[in-house]
C-alpha cells in the first residue's frame, strides 16, 4: 500500500500505527473509516467533531482527490 499522490501532506503510512494502515497524519484513524463513515451517511462536519484528531483540512483534501480521480476514471473534465 502506498500514499496516493498529492496525499502526502495529510495521510500517512507507518507499520508501528494501526499495523500499516493508510491512517490520518498525526492520527491513528485509517482512512477507511472516514470513507465507511461516509457512506453510513455521516457528513464531512459531524466526522471532524467524532474524530477531533482529525482535521477538516485533511478530509476535504482526501474528498477533493476522490472527486479528481472520479472525473478522471469516467472521463468528465472539470467546467471552465
Amino acid at each position: 500500500m502506498t500514499i496516493p499522490n498529492g496525499l502526502e501532506e495529510y495521510l500517512s503510512i507507518d507499520p508501528e500505527v494501526m499495523h500499516g494502515k493508510l491512517c490520518f497524519k498525526g492520527t491513528r484513524v485509517p482512512l477507511t473509516v472516514l470513507l465507511g463513515n461516509l457512506e453510513e451517511g455521516m457528513g464531512l462536519e459531524e466526522f471532524v467533531e467524532e474524530y477531533p484528531s482529525v482535521s477538516r483540512e485533511q478530509t476535504q483534501a482526501v474528498m477533493v482527490w476522490e472527486q479528481e480521480r472520479m472525473r478522471e476514471v469516467i472521463g468528465l473534465e472539470l467546467a471552465s
